[in-house]
């Protein structure tokens, strides 16, 4: 939980409270972790050339493949909805695990999302009653999908819908997981997806060795859900925050084919099967929510006590703020929770500065375990490429081999919980 000292009274000011997107604290103030690092709030992000976390995990596995990769261009919607049933033409064969997740992912947001088709008091009574949510899938939601212009996710529901069993294991039964988990948990859910962006700065002990490296970084994003937890506990807050990231096919089994004998009369191997987790890419992803999420933290009470005369706000490191990745096939959640918040963090944003100064001087090497078989860009040795860094020049090939190294410490610190209501 972030606390502030109130020198006044010597006691901590409680800042637990979430603000809404429209009422974040003032794009001048700064947020400052232990001198550690700071956040701040941008106004106009694309100046400061910002990146992703999908850009910063596909460019740390192979910058070969991020630069080289043109960006895609999102496929136009039909202006028309047509009833096509394509489903014998694939025999028994399961849907696209992909697009049932963007469908199921879809019609969550459409039950919270302020411009959904849904009024507020439909959206309300649809997350209370199970026998009415039912109902709304089976006969409501297909219209729901063309009102919201998802004419293609609609075609593929109206397709789902025509196969009772299949539409009853993908569609019924993960919305009906969802609904049920949301009213035991007590959650209400703050804002679903909303868009961020942040400047990420470091000070001279970011880097614990060399004080004069540094810089900043923009950070752009979106978050699949953020909810407020309500907690019966004394001893816990009465509300807790937590970012929900969306997923499908965590907690599956995943079916590894066995190893050919080399031996003829050896038995038959049995197939093996491996339980399917949350992955270092996904805590990756959700630490860097957390730093998206830091400017949602309501300093309204701090600000007015200092008259506005406050450039920095200390914050701390350690926060009550839950770290959950949602699995959309069987309701099963997974709750991030390093072994050391502090440790993880500036593991991580020491990762991310390496790698952010070495997409930006071009470095485009293949990397060695990649099997994108490629030949490079260009002729330029990549050692050649140099980087300035504080009073230093590096290597982008030695800045990215440091971002690598960062990122295995950071890996030390994961731990994944199977997440319970306490």
């Amino acid at each position: 939980m972030p606390v502030l000292l109130d020198e006044k009274r010597g006691r901590p000011i409680d800042i637990r409270r979430v603000l809404n997107a429209s009422q974040l604290i003032p794009h001048a103030l700064s947020l400052n972790y232990d001198d550690l690092f700071k956040i701040q709030r941008v106004r106009n992000v694309f100046p400061l050339s910002p990146v992703s976390y999908s850009k910063l995990a596909s460019y740390l596995e192979c910058p070969w493949c991020t630069v080289a990769q043109k960006p895609k261009r999102r496929a136009k919607e039909p202006t028309h909805f047509l009833p096509i049933q394509q489903g014998r033409l694939f025999g028994g064969a399961q849907p696209d695990p992909r697009l049932v997740g963007t469908l199921l992912h879809t019609l969550v947001n459409l039950l919270h999302a302020p411009d959904s088709p849904l009024t507020e008091k439909m959206r309300a009574d649809l997350l209370a009653d199970s026998d009415a949510f039912v109902r709304f899938l089976r006969c409501d939601a297909l219209e729901t999908l063309q009102k919201a212009g998802k004419i293609k996710l609609a075609m593929f529901f109206n397709e789902l819908s025509q196969q009772p069993t299949l539409f009853r294991t993908t569609m019924i039964t993960p919305m009906l997981h969802y609904q049920r988990e949301l009213i035991s948990t007590h959650s209400t859910v703050f804002a679903a997806a909303e868009r961020f962006q942040l400047k990420l700065l470091s000070t001279k002990n970011t880097f614990a060795d060399y004080p004069d490296r540094g810089g900043h970084i923009a950070l752009v994003g979106e978050f699949d859900q953020i909810r407020m937890r309500n907690t019966s506990d004394r001893s816990q807050p009465l509300s807790i925050p937590a970012i929900i990231e969306f997923k499908k096919g965590l907690g599956g089994k995943k079916v590894v084919a066995p190893q050919p004998s080399l031996f003829e009369d050896a038995t038959e191997q049995a197939e093996e099967s491996e339980l399917v987790l949350p992955s270092d890419a996904h805590a990756m992803q959700l630490m860097i929510y957390w730093l998206a999420f830091q400017t949602r933290w309501d300093l309204t009470e701090t600000l007015k006590e200092a008259r506005g005369m406050w450039k920095e706000i200390p914050m701390q490191i350690q926060q009550e703020l839950e770290l959950i990745l949602y699995n959309l096939n069987d309701g099963c959640q997974y709750q991030l929770r390093p072994t050391s918040h502090k440790d993880a963090m500036m593991a991580l944003i020491e990762c991310i500065f390496y790698l952010d100064w070495a997409l930006k001087s071009g470095y485009a090497a293949p990397s060695p375990e990649h099997e994108c078989q490629r030949s490079p860009l260009t002729e330029v040795p990549p050692a050649s490429i140099q980087v300035q860094i504080g009073y230093a020049a590096l290597s982008a090939q030695e800045c990215h081999q440091l971002a690598r190294e960062a990122f295995g410490r950071f890996k030390e610190t994961i731990r994944w919980e199977r997440y319970s209501v306490k």
